[in-house]
């Protein structure tokens, strides 16, 4: 694993370097691949984008089958605190809530409250190592990933950067990122089918940045499962660092929106 601030610092030192035959120094896959993800930090914010350690969103959620609209879309409330916190309530009285702390789960709905199966607090914990603000706030500064470049793409008639990030348990996610913003733009990573235990390839598209406190924050996203359209995401508000406190992601907080609701 690579320092981070090493690797910025010898890419640096890479591109201004002339070899004796007056020729370019070309920087190491892993080391191309850390020089984007530096520049990306910046430009989603840099240290404001860093120093973020709770998010509140508010939107509608709208699913897909089969590649075609399903529902006219639901209210949500999704509070998160890193690590591994998150509180995500639909509906517009808050009945339905999934709540995760750690290696805990709760569901609340109109039957009351119950332990999340085993089976969704592990699927939890693996879409938090592939969300794009713990990769890029904490996997990556913690030197948790190795990094490979793999060259650049065209999506949407706009050239990318390809970026592969690999974990220790070789969980692996590529990030393609916009060549001339250095914005994020999607998320490539494969998951493996629960029934028929084929791999399903996942892709997380973002989009509609806007800047909330110093964060460029994408306020659209949508999920595409083997190339057909599962979930799309409208964000109407999006506020950063609220202070939201340890103890509303537990189960006696969860217990009193319970004697609110029922």
């Amino acid at each position: 694993m690579r320092n981070r601030g090493r690797r910025f610092f010898l890419v640096a030192a890479l591109g201004l370097a002339v070899s004796a035959t007056a020729q370019e120094s070309v920087p190491a896959p892993g080391d191309k691949a850390g020089e984007i993800l530096d520049r990306t930090i910046q430009a989603m914010g840099g240290e404001n984008f860093l120093q973020v350690r709770d998010i509140t969103r508010r939107g509608r959620i709208y699913s897909f089958n089969r590649g075609e609209l399903a529902n006219p879309g639901t209210k949500f409330i999704d509070y998160v605190k890193f690590p591994g916190r998150e509180w995500f309530e639909l509906g517009n009285k808050g009945r339905i809530v999934y709540l995760n702390n750690q290696e805990q789960g709760w569901e609340l709905d109109r039957q009351g409250i119950r332990e999340m199966a085993p089976e969704l607090i592990e699927r939890f914990s693996e879409n938090n190592r592939r969300d794009l603000d713990y990769l890029l706030r904490f996997a990556y500064p913690r030197g948790e990933l190795e990094l490979y470049y793999l060259g650049r793409e065209f999506v949407d008639n706009r050239r990318v950067h390809v970026v592969e990030m690999v974990y220790e348990d070789n969980t692996s996610v590529t990030l393609l990122v916009d060549a001339r913003s250095y914005l994020p733009m999607r998320l490539r990573y494969r998951l493996r089918d629960e029934v028929t235990g084929e791999w399903i390839q996942m892709v997380d598209t973002l989009g509609k940045y806007i800047t909330v406190r110093g964060v460029r924050t994408p306020m659209q996203y949508t999920r595409e499962r083997n190339g057909l359209r599962t979930m799309e995401v409208h964000l109407k508000k999006v506020e950063y660092n609220t202070g939201v406190a340890d103890d509303f992601f537990t189960l006696t907080s969860l217990e009193a929106r319970w004697e609110k609701v029922k």
